[in-house]
Formats: C-alpha cells, structure tokens, sequence
C-alpha cells in the first residue's frame, strides 16, 4: 500500500455525500472526479468554460453530473464560488485555468468563502525514500511572508496535522544553514517561531529551527553534522521561507523524487483542492480523498 492509501480507506469509510465544484475541468481532473464517484467518495458539479476540450464536454454532457457552460475561465470561477457560498457544492477543485483566477473570485470582496483567515496553502507528499507523509508549507499562495504570516502558515499545518490523528507533528522550519544569520531573513524568522513554539504559542508541536532540508529529511545527515533534534530526519511538516522555494522544492521532489502529492488550500469555509495542472490524475485523487477526510474531522470538532 502506497502512504495516501491509507486515507483512500478513511475517506471511503465516510460515505461523503459532498458535491465538489470543478473549474474549468482538465482530463485529469475529470478521471480522478469519476474514481472518486465510484469510490463513494464524492459527487460533483462541472462549471466549464466554451473552450473546454470537446470530448471532457461531450462526457460531461452524457452522464449524471450537474454541469454549466461558461464564456470564460473568470466567469466558470465565479460561478463556482457563488454555487459553493450559496451551499450547493461543499468543496471546490481548481482544473485547467491559472490559480490566480481562481483566487481572485474567491477573495473578491463578498464572495461568501472568505473567513477573515489567512488563506494558506498546504501540500502532503508521499515519498519513495521518507518513511511517511509530510506536509510542504507554504509554496502556493503566499509569496514572501512576513514572520506573523508565518505563524498563521505554521498554525494551519500543525491544526491540519492534528485533524489528522498526528498528536505532536515536527516541524522544520527550512533555511539553507543552521546557524541564525542576521542578513538571512529565514534564519531568523525561524529561530523565533521556534522560540514562540516552547510557549505552547502553536499548539502542541515540536518545532525546529533554522534547519537545512537535508538535516530535515536525512537521518544520517543529522549524524554526520553532529546535530541533535528530534526533528531531525523525522519532521512531519517542513516550513518553506517562501512561495518561490516551496514550489521548486514540491515538484523537485514529486517529479525528480518520484513522489505522489495532495494540495489543499485551508482558511476558507470549504476546503479548496489546488494542485499543478500538471498533476497526475492519482494525485488529484489524493487531493479528493484528503478534503473528505478533513472536512469530516472539522465537522466533528465543530459539533464538540
């Protein structure tokens, strides 16, 4: 069994009943929406756009799902949003138009999504040479974050890692040195969120930093270089300095490193599954399988 597999399982056992509002949907996308239907993980609502490929319309068309033909990729955002807000989907699946589209309907002032939470993106990977799922945090939706943004980044991801089953997730907040170095931002921005982490200030959580990616990932590493930290070799959420770094470092690992991946964006009222264009129908199925499994949780921990 692959790592993902295991919330597959959970999600199935959930029997979700949720509706998920797919934009501008791609051939992968619309795969991983019909495995999940069959799953019984999921239904969904297409909203595309006159230019969608005729034979993803002509399937749409034929079989049981709600669908609408838009003029644009604006428009397909939009509408989805307002379908979403208004209680008719329960999740919402970027396809094949850019993220920024798709953000901006959903931050449009009014949009009904919106919470008042920094909207912060978090992605699991499943890799062949890790011994379980990490979180990468933040390379999709905050450029360069501020060290209070990055609080709210490192809330989300251990909140998320708890919703999980994960009672104490580590997490490595990732520079290029272990050393605190005035002129490297990341440095110091880590040595504090590490510092506000020993209060309780994040919740329950072990956190690192500043620590390389090697000595992160790598037991041996840490053995080498002579350091000493329970994250070491072991984190469960690796903390990025940016949107730039946390991308390279996502698809450098999925598409060099063999691995599988899952994106969610979390602080909006429905989860938001968002992952490359380029993603592999499995993946996107990852992404399905997550947000149910998430959103029941979140459920369970309102009701308490």
């Amino acid at each position: 069994m692959g790592k993902f597999d295991v919330y597959h399982e959970r999600a199935r056992a959930l029997a979700s009943k949720a509706v998920i509002a797919v934009v501008v949907p791609d051939q992968h996308s619309l795969d991983a929406i019909e495995a999940a239907i069959a799953q019984d993980l999921a239904s969904a609502a297409f909203f595309m756009t006159t230019k969608t490929e005729q034979s993803i319309l002509d399937k749409v068309r034929n079989s049981q799902y709600s669908y609408y033909v838009l003029d644009s990729a604006e428009e397909a955002a939009e509408y989805a949003v307002a379908a979403t807000a208004a209680g008719e989907c329960q999740m919402l699946m970027k396809g094949n138009l850019d993220t920024a589209v798709l953000l901006r309907a959903i931050l449009k002032k009014g949009s009904g999504l919106t919470t008042g939470k920094l909207l912060t993106h978090l992605a699991w990977l499943d890799m062949p040479s890790y011994h379980k799922i990490f979180i990468l945090t933040d390379g999709g939706m905050i450029p360069y974050p501020t060290v209070e943004e990055k609080e709210e980044i490192l809330k989300h991801a251990v909140n998320y890692s708890h919703r999980l089953g994960l009672e104490e997730p580590k997490v490595a907040v990732l520079a290029a040195a272990e050393k605190v170095n005035p002129k490297l931002k990341e440095t110091t921005d880590a040595a504090y969120l590490k510092e506000q982490a020993l209060s309780g200030k994040y919740g329950k959580c072990i956190v690192e930093g500043p620590i390389s990616f090697d000595l992160a990932y790598v037991p041996d590493a840490a053995e080498i270089k002579g350091y000493s930290s329970p994250v070491a070799g072991d984190a469960d959420i690796l903390l990025v300095p940016d949107l730039v770094s946390g991308n390279l470092l996502a698809k450098g690992l999925v598409f060099g490193g063999g691995g599988e991946m899952a994106g969610l964006i979390v602080g909006a009222k429905v989860p938001i599954l968002l992952i490359s264009r380029s993603a592999s129908a499995k993946e996107k199925m990852n992404t399905i399988a997550m947000a149910v499994v998430l959103s029941q949780t979140t459920d369970e921990e309102e009701n308490r």
